[in-house]
């Protein structure tokens, strides 16, 4: 997974290899719908160890994209880390 982290004047980009033993744990988890959209609902569960929850899946209805949040890093192994800073581009008429 690539994460980019905004901060004050550069981007903090993480590539991230999600161990497969937690992506498993989605395939026993309920999850319930979620948002307010009308036809195709989105749905999320937190996936968890415990108590601790280890990151929440978000299906959307909308598009059909996966997307993971609040991912607990620290059970993952990063595999690399680099910066980007932040350029404005003016443009002019």
């Amino acid at each position: 997974m690539l994460r980019a982290i905004w901060r004050d004047k550069h981007f903090h980009y993480q590539l991230v290899d999600i161990p497969l033993p937690l992506l498993r744990r989605m395939a026993t988890a309920i999850a319930i719908e979620v948002g307010k959209r009308k036809g195709r609902r989105s749905l999320a569960v937190d996936i968890k160890d415990g108590e601790e929850t280890i990151f929440r899946v978000h299906f959307d209805g909308a598009d059909g994209k996966c997307q993971i949040h609040r991912l607990l890093v620290s059970r993952c192994n990063v595999l690399s880390e680099w910066d980007q800073l932040i350029t404005r581009i003016s443009s002019t008429s």
